[in-house]
Order: C-alpha cells, then structure tokens, then sequence
C-alpha cells in the first residue's frame, strides 16, 4: 500500500480582543476595551490583562459568553429606514431609532406568528446586536440603509475614495437652478466642499414642486440634503433610493434583511490584520 503525503495549508488570523468581541456583535469596540480593562473577558481560561491580539482558534468568552472567531469576510444588512426615525444603533426615550424601530418589528412579529416561530427573527433584527451604521439619513428622511458588523469595512463603503455611487429621489419647493444642476456634471462644490460630480435629472414638475433623481458619490463629509441647500433648494423630501448595486425597492417593509456582498464590492474587503500561514504534514 503506497503512503501518500497531504500538505494542508492553514490561515490563522489574529484579532484585537476588542475587535473579535465587535465583530461577534457582543458590543461596540469602546464598550469591549472597558470590559477587558475590568476583567469581564476570559482567553483560554486566563483573564485577559490587555487587548492583545489572539489567534483565530483561541477560546474567548465575554462576561461568560463565548465569542466565536470571526467569519472570513464581514457581514450585511440593507434595512427601508422610515422617515421620523433616527440613525443610531441606540435607544432614546421619546425618540425612535433604528434599534427600537428593529424592537417594534420583532415584537410585533412574536404577537402575529408567536414565539416558537418568531425564533429564528433574532439574527434578523439584529435587535441585540452590535451593529455598525455604514451611511445614515437625517430624521426626516427615508429609504435604504446599511448596517454591517464591522467597522472597517464600514468606513470603507462610506468613503469617498471607494467611488460608491448613490441615488436620492429628492422634492424640492419650486424650480430647481437647471444652469446650475447641469454644471454638476463637471464637478459640484458646496461650502467649500468637493462632492464630485452630480448628476440630476428631473423625473416630474408640477406649478409648486420638483422631484429629480439625484446620483453622486456620498460620503459622511458630504451629504446630498447640504449640496441641495447651498444651492437654494428648499427640501421638502429626501429618499435614498441605491448605495452602489443595493437598490430600496428589493428591501421588505418592517425588515432587516442579510444580503450577500456583491462582487462589484468585494475588491473593497480589506482585513486589516496579522494572517499567518502554516503547514501542517499528514500521513495517510
């Protein structure tokens, strides 16, 4: 009988304690820094002195909960944010969030379908998980918004430099500037801020008001309500409508959906942390 020789290549990736707790959404990465700092995080049995960084197969549990390694790539979620809500991943008396707005939903749920159905809806509202905002909306406005699990990753998808294009359907009093929108085109700046170019096209106009589609590169720095206002338009709706390949129209109503990250986005996945290959010699 022959004797074969396997050669298995192994990828082990290191994380910050901080990081892998964020990733697992056990809590943000501030809230996973405090917890280590007062003993509330275990590695293979020890109490964790520092956040240091730990090899995938190492056993960490969180205030006696196990945090599993992180996933090969970061995670997904598109949500239809109402208007009236607000972009945080908190709760606010007298105020709704996204976080409360997930709470209502699954609620809601649990007294339509019942509990024992309802179960598998935790990891859909992500209601007790940490969650990362990657673009938000001011309160007044609607439409898609994506949440991630990590925040590198989030950063990424938000800046500018990723050349992520979004579209808003947009309502505005009057007659929009037509010279001015069309200029966009060449490059658009606004409180001396740089937004790229803007293309805008007037999809109805009546007596009173406009609505356009408006697409450009966003990004927290430069938000399409503040290009708008610098040119006098006087915003009465604003609705996001796609970031890049994620379209609202596809997202349920009352819903947090997990999504696949789309292969124009995947060059975009940048794991910022020490991978180490080993090899390890099997006899068969």
């Amino acid at each position: 009988m022959s004797s074969k020789r396997q050669v298995q290549m192994l990828v082990t990736r290191f994380e910050r304690l901080s990081r892998r707790i964020s990733l697992a959404g056990l809590a943000s990465g501030h809230q996973a820094t405090e917890a280590i700092s007062k003993g509330r995080v275990w590695v293979d049995g020890q109490v964790a002195s520092s956040n240091f960084k730990v090899f995938t197969e190492a056993h960490v549990t969180f205030d006696g909960v196990q945090v599993p390694p992180p996933a090969p790539e970061p995670k997904l979620w598109v949500m239809n944010k109402p208007r009236k809500v607000m972009c945080e991943n908190v709760e606010r008396e007298g105020t709704e969030s996204l976080r409360s707005r997930m709470k209502k939903w699954y609620e809601k749920e649990v007294r339509k379908t019942g509990t024992a159905t309802a179960a598998g809806l935790d990891e859909e509202s992500l209601m007790q998980k940490h969650f990362v905002i990657v673009c938000g909306l001011p309160y007044m406005a609607d439409g898609l918004v994506l949440l991630t699990n990590d925040g590198i990753f989030a950063e990424t998808l938000a800046s500018e430099e990723s050349n992520i294009l979004s579209a808003f359907d947009v309502k505005v009093q009057g007659d929009p500037p037509v010279d001015l929108i069309h200029s966009w085109r060449r490059g658009a700046r606004a409180a001396g801020v740089n937004f790229g170019r803007v293309f805008c096209e007037i999809t109805r106009r009546t007596s009173a008001t406009t609505r356009m589609r408006v697409r450009l590169v966003e990004s927290p720095d430069r938000p399409v309500d503040m290009l708008l206002g610098s040119a006098g338009m006087r915003l009465q709706h604003l609705r996001r409508h796609s970031f890049g390949p994620y379209v609202v129209t596809d997202v349920p109503m009352d819903r947090v959906v997990r999504v696949p990250i789309h292969k124009s986005l995947r060059h975009l996945i940048r794991w910022l942390t020490c991978g180490k290959l080993s090899f390890q010699s099997e006899e068969t």
